[in-house]
């Protein structure tokens, strides 16, 4: 598998996501209140609209578009049967935080 560098653990002080482009998809990295990250992909299934303008609760965002739900951590939507978010795996080396360039196979 291979990773690139995406961001710095610094850049997360006082945040809980930023999002990124990846292999032309927008990616988020997420920091969890314990201090573990972990990395999403961010378009809605339904019609790619970015899910970070929409709504977020927790875990739990509902898209700007149409509504649809999704639980972040787990990709999964909430509204409909409709294919997951796509995890990407992730790594902390010191300050640097690295993604899989393709989504892990969950």
């Amino acid at each position: 598998m291979q990773f690139v560098k995406l961001a710095k653990v610094s850049d997360f002080a006082g945040a809980r996501f930023k999002a990124y482009t990846l292999m032309g998809r927008r990616v988020a990295i997420f920091k969890e209140p314990d201090g573990t990250f972990y990395a999403s992909e961010v378009s809605c299934k339904h019609q790619n609209a970015d899910l970070l303008t929409g709504r977020i609760d927790g875990d739990i965002v509902i898209c700007p578009r149409h509504q649809w739900k999704y639980n972040l951590r787990t990709g999964e939507c909430l509204t409909h049967n409709s294919a997951r978010l796509r995890r990407h795996a992730l790594k902390v080396e010191g300050e640097d935080i690295f993604v899989s360039l393709t989504p892990s196979e969950d």
